[in-house]
């Protein structure tokens, strides 16, 4: 991967790509400067077709946003797992659990991509640059992300024996939009990526 040039997108092509994804269309409406903000510490990446975009077990430190193109998720044999496409994110599941990466990404087209370090979210409580709107919107994601990729999961495998464990999984059900929220949606992640890791190793 490489940092894209703006010769090939000027500004403005860069944020209407990233204008069509859920996560900054939701920022954006909730505060533009938290947007130009989340831009300042983001950055834009280019990846030609078959390149290796992430490496299984590799330490992990930035959550990716596909822009353009189509990337593809591989088991350890070079199987497809999964195909992701314009709009969604990766590399959720390290972020939370400080593990390395689970799985192998490729790209299967030229790519454009968006880096974020999630070091920014990870002390939940500190609203010294991001909000707390800002937080929950990211860890609403966070949490749709991995709990939408179990359900995947349980729909492929009904009989698994992690599925009961999945049922039982926090969902928070109180007042949205203030640190009880936050507090919930912050432990619902810990928890559905550790039972994710979790059917991930028993499939290995």
């Amino acid at each position: 991967m490489k940092r894209l040039s703006n010769r090939i997108y000027n500004r403005e092509a860069l944020q209407r790509l990233v204008r069509s994804v859920t996560f900054f269309k939701d920022i954006v409406k909730l505060d533009q400067d938290q947007f130009e903000l989340l831009l300042s510490v983001s950055e834009f990446v280019e990846a030609p077709a078959g390149d290796t975009l992430l490496r299984k077990d590799d330490e992990a430190h930035t959550l990716y946003f596909l822009l353009k193109g189509q990337v593809t998720v591989l088991s350890e044999d070079e199987k497809s797992l999964n195909i992701i496409s314009p709009g969604e994110v990766f590399g959720a599941l390290s972020m939370v659990t400080g593990r390395g990466r689970s799985a192998t990404v490729k790209s299967s087209t030229d790519v454009v991509l968006l880096g974020i370090d999630f070091k920014y979210f990870q002390q939940v409580d500190d609203f010294s640059m991001f909000s707390m709107g800002t937080k929950l919107v990211a860890y609403r994601m966070v949490v749709h992300n991995i709990r939408w990729t179990l359900e995947v999961n349980k729909m492929k495998s009904p009989n698994h024996s992690l599925v009961l464990k999945l049922s039982k999984a926090p969902l928070y059900a109180g007042v949205r939009g203030g640190e009880e929220e936050l507090e919930s949606l912050y432990e619902q992640s810990r928890v559905l990526a550790d039972l994710l890791c979790e059917w991930n190793d028993s499939m290995d």
